[in-house]
């Protein structure tokens, strides 16, 4: 297992918590459910070493993935035929721990995406103000030669 990371890592991945969303989603295929079982557990198990690697992004995205593969098996006929078998094999707390750590990075990334954001567009305006004083003094310096 991976050791933790001290800093949470920078965002890369998204702007907003709705990308992120839109990243998470899953076309349903026709696999069988031991197939789709086997892949939620795997998706979980790389959350986990994100969430671990202190890459939130990546993390919540995959911890979607498998709340939304997780809700994919539940729907499924063979699924309500062996319930205790195919929730054996996804784990016994692996649904509520994905819900519990989907919340909390759900929470940090909307404060980080909305302080990154703000950040950017104030550094954009910051710069677009620079811009436009450059442009002032050099139509000043201009008018300065003429005279």
């Amino acid at each position: 297992m991976p050791a933790v990371s001290t800093g949470v890592k920078e965002l890369y991945l998204s702007t907003s918590l709705g990308d992120l969303n839109k990243k998470a989603e899953i076309k349903p295929d026709k696999i069988s459910t031991r197939h789709y079982v086997q892949s939620a557990c795997k998706i979980f198990k790389a959350a986990e070493e994100c969430r671990l690697d202190r890459d939130e992004e990546k993390a919540y995205v995959l911890y979607m993935k498998y709340l939304t593969v997780y809700d994919l098996i539940k729907k499924r006929p063979d699924f309500k035929q062996q319930q205790e078998f195919f929730l054996s094999m996804l784990g016994p707390t692996s649904f509520k721990k994905a819900i519990e750590e989907a919340e909390k990075l759900s929470e940090s990334l909307k404060l980080r995406l909305h302080t990154h954001t703000h950040t950017h567009t104030h550094t954009h305006t910051h710069t677009a103000l620079e811009r436009a004083r450059l442009c002032r003094n050099r139509v000043w310096l201009l008018k300065k030669k003429r005279v």
